[in-house]
């Protein structure tokens, strides 16, 4: 009688560079949440130093200008006022976003020698939480804009928005609308390719058939 031999199951070996293209991917994003620090850090000083805050330093009151002249310098110095106050408030703003960024940036350097290891379950365990936080920080921020109406700013509509009318409000809606789908299509993206380099970097389970496991004595 003949008799065969079946050569055992090996399974394939998992590509290395499922986790280093993350590791890759991480690394250029944590430069971006770098970049973004600095930003945060340095604009609010910039504006500090160059932005006047009083009208009168850009264009003084005339004195002895007409009435016309007089209303036109009130006018504008009202809208300076108003541009100075949401550049104050978008300037805390942009701190929030620096903290935010930073924490990102953290988790993000410390997941990239782990994925260039090969250490999976602790890099894509760091990845999972860089993409919470980054919901989070984004979910907060618009909190934040939106709470204190910096997403359409009095300055820029006309006082109360009554120069703009139902337009203002529309323009804010889907600013808003836009900013939340945003966030979301962002973080559902990453989450995508959490999910697969997960999925593919899986390792193999080598599976054993009854021949192959020895008789009980």
């Amino acid at each position: 009688m003949n008799s065969t031999l079946e050569a055992p199951y090996i399974p394939e070996e998992v590509s290395p560079w499922w986790l280093k293209g993350l590791a890759i991917f991480m690394a250029l994003m944590s430069i971006f949440m770098l970049l973004s620090v600095a930003s945060g850090v340095l604009t609010p000083i910039f504006i500090d130093r160059l932005m006047p805050e009083d009208f009168e330093e850009i264009e003084p009151y005339p004195e002895d200008g007409t009435d016309e002249e007089k209303a036109e310098w009130n006018e504008n110095n009202e809208f300076w006022d108003d541009m100075v106050e949401y550049m104050d408030e978008m300037m805390e703003v942009m701190k929030f976003q620096a903290v935010h960024s930073g924490i990102l940036a953290i988790i993000g350097l410390f997941s990239v020698p782990v994925l260039w290891r090969g250490n999976r379950d602790l890099g894509i365990k760091l990845v999972g939480a860089w993409i919470g936080v980054n919901l989070l920080g984004g979910m907060g921020l618009m909190w934040i804009l939106t709470r204190s109406g910096l997403l359409m700013p009095e300055f820029a509509t006309g006082r109360g928005g009554e120069e703009w009318g139902s337009s203002a409000e529309l323009m804010e809606s889907i600013t808003l609308v836009t900013s939340w789908a945003q966030i979301i299509v962002c973080n559902i993206c990453f989450l995508g390719i959490l999910g697969l380099v997960a999925s593919k970097s899986k390792p193999p389970t080598r599976l054993i058939s009854a021949a192959d496991v020895p008789p009980q004595s």
